[in-house]
């Protein structure tokens, strides 16, 4: 009988109600619920004043002793925190109330607990309480169970407000010292007025909690909250500690002191505990793993690795933890659930934003990525500060300000997002997003380039996403050729390509051949193309899009000129000086027919034709063309800008034929100084430029810094194209011809014959692009 009752009672179905009349007897009338609509009350009994069969009755407050209500063990293995547990001593000093705060499974719970153990034993005769602060329900049975450990009076009359009786008794002169923790206080709305009170619903719509909260200066409050703000509010922003992940070497030994020495490896628990960002449940919850499954943390560490899909399903893995609360939720995934469900509850907004931040890249996505375009500035902040005050993101501030995500919260809110059937929405509203933020063809230039960069991660992760409508599938090929564009600017040529080849194969099964955006991924294909080296490849590519573009836009369409342009570069990479003059020439008459003398294309085309008389040998006509290609260049564009440093380099080459080493060498000095501020570090322009210099050098006869700048170059083109491209082949060669030239005889023989062994016995030399030889840059 009595363990059936203590049953009822821990459920919540039983209760008893005592009442002491005048005489010191016991009348009592027990009601339980044995179903929802079926209630049973016991007939009244009168009885003297004993204990309960299974319970021994306190004395009164003034004369009881100590209570501790903690409901859980103490840890013997409770590791590090001893810097936490040290401020908590000495904020409480200053302030009656402290608050932990923290990402759920942190371990603020279980350092409120060591907390409480350690304040028993220096302060035996204290009281100690634990009130679960989750919910209204269990945040009252809290208070009734203090008033009937203290035997406080009015504990056992049914109309006596519990909650207003436990606070005005602690806060009485005569009672001991005290301490209070108030775990998982995580709902504002209950604490501040917005959520309905248990007992009280019917009487009042709504019950502050928060002032329920004794205040005096023999008791303390220890407050655990995943949300910073709440914690801010209940300790009057005079007690907030953050909580966060343990050290490297404490996460170890955590790990430790859950498994046995047959299992452990000391090196991939160091990884282990690293990949699970140093997060106590995360490891705890690993620990019960290897342990109940009988795999070494080698194995584990392997599994999450190599199999990430497995990540979702090991975090939701449910650990049977007796110091956590039964209330709780003792996976990674479950636990971090109860954070995002308050969010979409107390802020749409900002759980749309960690929706957002889930699907992309988990380093860091820029502001601006995640601000809607008519959202105001207040809305925006005021949605990232929730997120931030439950320690779900990071937010740097400034014009780069970029919000970053913990990467177990990512995988933990893709999770909820699947299980809610929402994953996939999100997905796509990411593909959306990027394919409309990133700049296109025609909009990119040095100056986005930062902005750029910052997108890139995270279009290559959405762009991994399986993606199955037209509508979809169009914007994947619109956001490949984007990013196509971008890799080609930082000399990541093989990447390029396949992007341009995967846009092409996209649009043609989609839109047809002669579509103008399957013939704008065409001609993207045809300009990686051409920076691989593939000239043949590249001519033909670029003919399709002339030709497409010239029935579907027209032949003064600037889509068309542009193919045409480029058809030039890839005629004058062939050594077809008299195709590309023809060629030239209608790209040059067009633009300035469609755009004017003063619009950058037209530069552009105009700087090919100087190339053209350069490469024909005309040295005082290319330098008149050149030299007004530079001046206006730097007119329109400013001179930091990469097309103005092209025109110089191209100018300085000129110089070089010309004899004027000097001149040529300081132009390029002022080259490779702008473009090493404005361009990628590896880039196809600075690989000229540097070849240009080495040459000047080799001229001046100072060859041990053209060997130097060689083999740079030689890095560079390795890295980018590999080392059997022709032009890396072409850079070997004149590093050969620079050693020779120092009398390093065997060096250079090795090169040359390296070159023979792997370049066809010399056909390579057919294939490097004259413009490359030339050291020639274009648009």
């Amino acid at each position: 009988m009595k363990s059936n009752f203590e049953l009822l009672m821990h459920a919540g179905t039983f209760q008893i109600s005592n009442r002491l009349d005048g005489s010191g007897s016991i009348s009592f009338a027990p009601t339980f619920t044995l179903s929802p609509t079926v209630h049973v009350t016991l007939a009244k009994q009168e009885s003297q004043a004993v204990p309960l069969p299974w319970e021994e009755i306190e004395k009164p407050a003034h004369a009881m002793r100590a209570i501790f209500m903690v409901p859980f063990a103490r840890d013997g293995n409770f590791l590090g925190r001893q810097d936490i547990i040290n401020t908590v001593s000495e904020t409480f000093r200053e302030s009656h109330l402290v608050a932990l705060f923290g990402l759920g499974g942190i371990g603020k719970s279980q350092i409120a607990i060591e907390y409480c153990y350690l304040f028993r034993d220096a302060h035996p005769s204290a009281q100690i309480f634990w009130v679960y602060g989750a919910d209204p329900l269990h945040f009252e049975q809290g208070y009734q169970e203090i008033a009937r450990k203290a035997r406080i009076p009015g504990w056992d009359d049914q109309k006596t407000d519990k909650l207003k009786l436990v606070q005005e008794w602690l806060q009485e002169e005569n009672v001991t010292d005290w301490l209070m923790v108030k775990d998982n206080a995580d709902d504002a709305s209950m604490f501040y007025g917005t959520r309905p009170s248990e007992s009280y619903r019917i009487q009042n719509n709504s019950k502050s909690f928060a002032r329920f909260l004794p205040q005096c200066p023999h008791g303390r409050v220890l407050i655990t909250t995943r949300d910073r703000r709440l914690g801010e509010r209940l300790s009057y922003r005079q007690g907030i500690i953050q909580i966060t992940p343990l050290s490297a070497e404490d996460s170890k030994d955590l790990l430790r002191s859950k498994i046995s020495e047959e299992n452990w490896s000391e090196n991939d628990a160091l990884k282990l505990v690293e990949y699970l960002s140093s997060l106590p449940l995360a490891i705890t919850q690993a620990a019960a793993f290897i342990s109940e499954n009988s795999v070494t943390v080698s194995e584990y560490f392997e599994t999450l690795v190599n199999h990430g899909s497995n990540l979702k399903e090991l975090l939701s893995e449910h650990l049977e933890d007796p110091r956590r609360d039964w209330n709780s939720e003792n996976s990674v995934i479950k636990t971090w659930k109860l954070s995002f469900e308050q969010i979409s509850k107390e802020s749409p907004r900002a759980a749309e934003v960690l929706s957002l931040l889930a699907v992309l890249d988990y380093h860091g996505a820029p502001r601006s990525l995640l601000r809607k375009a008519d959202e105001t500035e207040t809305g925006f902040r005021t949605a990232l500060g929730v997120l931030q005050a439950f320690s779900l993101i990071t937010a740097t501030r400034g014009q780069s300000a970029i919000c970053k995500i913990h990467r177990l919260v990512a995988i933990s809110t893709q999770k909820w997002l699947e299980v809610r059937g929402t994953l996939q929405y999100w997905q796509y509203q990411g593909l959306d997003t990027l394919s409309r933020t990133f700049p296109g063809p025609g909009q990119q230039n040095f100056r986005e380039f930062t902005n750029m960069l910052a997108l890139m991660p995270h279009t290559q992760l959405i762009l991994g996403y399986q993606f199955s409508s037209t509508a979809e599938l169009l914007m994947c090929a619109k956001l490949l050729i984007s990013t196509a564009l971008f890799d080609l600017s930082s000399a990541k040529y093989p990447q390029a390509f396949e992007k341009c080849e995967r846009s092409l194969n996209i649009r043609e099964s989609l839109l047809g051949s002669d579509h103008p955006e399957t013939l704008e991924s065409a001609q993207s294909l045809g300009e990686a193309l051409l920076h691989r080296g593939e000239l043949r490849a590249a001519k033909t590519m670029l003919q399709r899009a002339i030709v497409g573009r010239e029935k579907a836009l027209g032949p003064r369409n600037v889509d068309t000129l542009e193919s045409l342009s480029d058809m030039t570069i890839t005629l004058l990479e062939l050594n077809d000086l008299e195709s590309a003059e023809k060629t030239g020439q209608r790209a040059l008459e067009g633009r300035e027919q469609v755009l004017g003398l003063d619009h950058p294309d037209y530069l552009v085309s105009l700087n090919i034709m100087a190339i053209l008389h350069q490469l024909k040998g005309d040295y005082e006509c290319a330098l008149e063309v050149t030299e007004r290609v530079l001046r206006d260049r730097e007119k329109l564009l400013g001179y930091e800008c990469p097309d103005t440093l092209m025109t110089l380099n191209n100018l300085a080459r000129l110089k070089y034929q010309m004899g004027d080493l000097d001149s040529a060498n300081q132009m390029l000095d002022k080259v490779l100084a702008g473009e090493e501020m404005l361009l990628a570090s590896n880039g196809y322009d600075i690989q000229v430029s540097l070849s240009n210099k080495a040459a000047v050098l080799v001229a001046q006869e100072r060859f041990l810094d053209a060997e130097g700048i060689l083999r740079n170059v030689i890095r560079m083109r390795e890295s980018a194209l590999g080392p059997l491209h022709p032009s890396t082949l072409f850079s070997i060669e004149a590093l050969a011809n620079v050693l020779e030239k120092i009398g390093s005889l065997e060096a250079a023989a090795s090169l040359h014959k390296r070159i023979i062994n792997v370049g066809n016995g010399g056909q390579w030399l057919a294939e490097v692009g004259a413009l490359i030889r030339a050291g020639l840059l274009f648009d």
